[in-house]
Order: structure tokens, then sequence, then C-alpha cells
């Protein structure tokens, strides 16, 4: 089969064998795709706790040619509603159909580390319109990725941060087996969202991932998704309790169904309702000890490109889930005066009415913009930082969470996309390219673009995404800078 000059089969090898794609047509243009590509051995039976494993490799062509199940996570309509099983730990690459070397862009999703799927981000347009390899990552979730069992029992049969773990090791395939797909492995450029953006925020002050990118992208998250070691414990015995599991019979938890950990994950969204359940470990060992020895680490020196959405928090005030359900001013309050002490927390409060809209902005600046704050200022390289301002009338949600996605991915979450934007279709779909030729621009070029300039202390300039176009401010986020100076609280 011929689809514009690219004929199949489409074998490419890798370290651990042969894998065949497809061509993929893009409005009259052609893409390459190899999906459920593994890069390590599947995670599951004795390796259900383990770090990431090589893979024992296979024989022949592998198919290549349709995505893999989603790893074990639950049915989650905000996230993914298709099945999925344990220990899948692959990755999917998109590439042009023109020869390379083309700069990679690796892509790990958002989902709060409970949820979500490489599968959502298709990077077709990106490799056959803008010249980009585009790789995205299937992790470990949950307590199966996350929860702290050789902290709680003293075991070091089980891995700490094995989900983090699987993230470096599909970046160090990435680095090995990019040029088999077209990629340069010395333009690599790390890149998330949410969840996402916290692993590309820990990768730049991990010695391990040092020398793997070249670039990174983090869009709304900073590292204060993480756990305290104590209460990675206290996670970990919920944990426990949910499975039916002690000290003594931890052996069990080889031998549990996958879904036990699915219903276990349920059990802690129901008891810990205002907590986040699932989360990297500060375990002074896969990652620093805490927050301040992690950003006493200096950062690789490579150009960042960062930011956040105008309205983040209203994704968790007017959609509740099951990350931040109820949540409201005495949550944040409390959360704040943990951080910054009485004094301090009431003059920040005073700051922010105490109404929906002050709620919201609160929410944001305490849990998305000042952790950006604290990283811009201590990243040692060329950085630039967005606000993404457009909102959408849809539950009134502003510029919430997660919506830059609907633009920076041509195909997410599919028809879903277009109820959620609503109108003014031409205006809508500028911006959409305004972003992905800045993103492309950044992983061709180390910088988003002629219209975009650096972020400094001195001048905290903000390129601000909107339909009008890519506009800029200076200094006008002053006043929150001041603020939340030296503050970055964990979330609750």
């Amino acid at each position: 089969m011929n689809h514009g000059g690219v004929t199949r089969p489409l074998i490419r090898e890798t370290e651990w064998g042969r894998v065949q794609g497809r061509a993929l047509l893009v409005r009259g243009e052609v893409a390459l795709g190899w999906l459920g590509v593994p890069y390590a051995a599947p995670a599951s039976g004795t390796g259900r706790f383990r770090a990431p494993q090589p893979h024992p490799g296979w024989t022949g062509v592998r198919d290549a040619t349709q995505f893999a199940p989603d790893v074990l996570q639950p049915l989650d309509p905000s996230v993914t509603l298709r099945p999925s099983v344990e220990g899948s730990l692959v990755l999917n690459v998109w590439a042009p159909a023109t020869p390379g070397p083309h700069p990679v862009l690796v892509w790990f999703h958002g989902g709060a580390y409970r949820a979500g799927s490489g599968r959502l981000y298709d990077g077709r347009e990106y490799a056959a319109q803008r010249g980009v390899v585009v790789v995205t990552v299937n992790s470990r979730l949950g307590p199966l990725g996350y929860a702290d069992f050789a902290g709680l029992f003293g075991d070091d049969r089980f891995a700490v941060n094995a989900g983090y773990l699987d993230q470096r090791a599909a970046l160090a395939w990435v680095s090995r087996n990019a040029a088999a797909f077209g990629g340069d492995p010395a333009r690599v450029t790390v890149a998330g969202e949410s969840a996402g953006a916290v692993t590309v925020n820990l990768l730049l002050r991990d010695p391990a991932a040092r020398g793997l990118f070249a670039g990174a992208a983090a869009q709304s998250g900073g590292v204060n998704q993480l756990s305290t070691r104590e209460n990675s414990v206290e996670l970990a015995a919920a944990y426990a309790r949910a499975l039916g599991v002690t000290a003594t019979t931890r052996d069990r938890l080889w031998t549990l169904p996958a879904a036990a950990f699915v219903r276990s994950l349920h059990t802690l969204e129901r008891v810990r309702a205002r907590q986040l359940n699932s989360r990297p470990t500060l375990d002074g060992a896969v990652l620093p000890g805490s927050v301040a020895e992690l950003l006493g680490r200096p950062a690789a020196p490579v150009p960042l490109l960062a930011g956040a959405n105008r309205d983040e928090y209203a994704l968790f005030v007017k959609l509740p889930d099951r990350v931040f359900p109820r949540t409201d001013r005495a949550l944040l309050t409390r959360v704040l005066t943990g951080a910054a002490g009485d004094a301090r927390a009431r003059a920040i409060l005073a700051g922010y009415p105490d109404d929906p809209g002050g709620l919201v902005a609160l929410g944001t600046d305490l849990f998305f913009h000042a952790p950006n704050d604290a990283l811009l200022r201590a990243h040692p390289a060329p950085a630039f930082r967005y606000r993404f301002d457009w909102g959408t009338r849809f539950f009134d949600l502003g510029a919430a969470h997660g919506l830059e996605l609907l633009f920076l991915w041509p195909r997410p979450l599919g028809l879903s996309s277009d109820v959620i934007r609503g109108g003014d279709h031409a205006r809508r779909a500028r911006l959409a390219r305004a972003m992905q030729d800045s993103w492309a621009h950044f992983v061709h070029h180390g910088h988003p673009g002629p219209d975009w300039a650096a972020w400094t202390p001195e001048q905290p300039q903000v390129t601000h995404l909107t339909l009008d176009g890519l506009t800029r401010s200076v200094g006008g986020e002053a006043r929150r800078l001041a603020l939340w100076q030296d503050l970055l609280p964990l979330m609750p």
C-alpha cells in the first residue's frame, strides 16, 4: 500500500525487536505511526511492584498499528472510558514521512497520577505538518505506580515511585531508539500538563535524567503535587487497609487481582476525599527527601516553556471530581496557613474576595501560578512564560485547568472538544494554530517564536494566549509575585 510515496510495511528496528507501523493521511500530507511500542517489560506478575525492567524482546515483526490497552486505572469520563490492563508499559511514536533527523517531543499526560493515556494525544499533525517526532507515554498509575509499600513495610521488593521510574525509563528508551524513527536524540524536548508537568519539573532536577533532553515545557504543574515520606506511608497504610493486607500478609499484594487496586483507589477517594491519593514521594532516593532539597538541586540548563491558565481552579470549584471534591475557601485557607503561618496567610487572603471569583483566583495562584513563579525564578537557562486566557462558557468554567489542551493538540477528546470550545470557530482555529506553531518552534529551536520574549525576575514578561492572538505583558503579575514570594505549599 502506498500513501504519498510511503510504502508499507513500515518496519523499524528497536533495541527489543522490529516493529511495523502504518502511514496516516493528515489533510493531504503523510505521517508515520507506531503505536503500543514497549519501552520496558510488562509490569505484571513478579514485576508488579518492581522498577521497570528491560523487555526480553521478541522475534519476527511486532504489529504496532493499533493502540495498546491503557495502563490500569479507573473508568473516568473526564480522562478515558476504555478498559485498562495491568503493566502495559508502552509508548506511541508519530514521525514525519520525510527523512530525519527531526526534533523529538516526549509528552507525559495529566490525570493526577491516577488516570490518563498517551492515546489521547495524537501526534500525527505535529509530525506531518511541523516536522516533529512525537512520543506519548503510558506509565503505572494509582497504587501500582505510587503507593509507598516499601516505606510502610520496610520491604525493598517494592519500588518507590515506580510510575516515575517508568517515565524516566521511557525517556531513556527514546534517547536510545529515536534515530530508528527519524528522531534526533540530541534534540529531545520533554513536555507535559498537570501531573505530566510535575514529571517534567522532576526530570529537570533529576541527575539520572541529565543529558536525555534538551528542552522542557511544563503546563499547569509545578512540584507541589508531591508527597512527604510521612504522608506517603500514611497513604500506603490506607491502601493496605482497603486491600485487606497487613505486614504479615503483604505477599498477597502480588496475587491480588488487578481490579482490587482500582477498587482500593475508589475507597481512598471516598475516605480521603479532600486529598490527592496518588502522587510521587519525596523518598530521599529516587527523588530528594524534601521540596527544599529538590529546589536546591540545580535544574538542567535547558530552555523552559512554562505557564498555566487564567482560571485553573474553576475546574475544581465548579466541576468537583475525585481530585478535589467539595473544594471551598476553608480548605485553601488551611493549606495556606500551614505553609505561611497565620499572619502571612491572613495578609494573602485579604487580597482575594470571599466569593466564587475570589475562590477561583486564590486556588489558581496557590496551586498553579505561585509554583510556576518559584520554578521560573530558579531556572538557569532561557525561560518563557505563557498564560492561557481564553475562557469557555461551558459550565461557566472560563480558562479552566486543562482547557489549553483542546487548542494545543489538534484532536484531543474527540467531538467533546467542539462542545466545550463553543462558537467563534475561525478565531479559535487561529489560536490553535498559533499555539501549535509556538510549541513546535520551541521544540525545533528552544524558543517559542518571534512573538515571545524571555521571562526573567527583573522583566517578568508573560505571553497571553487569547482569541485576539498572542499578546505580551511586562510586570503585570508583580502583585502575585510579591504576595507569594518563596511560598510553595504541597497540595493536600
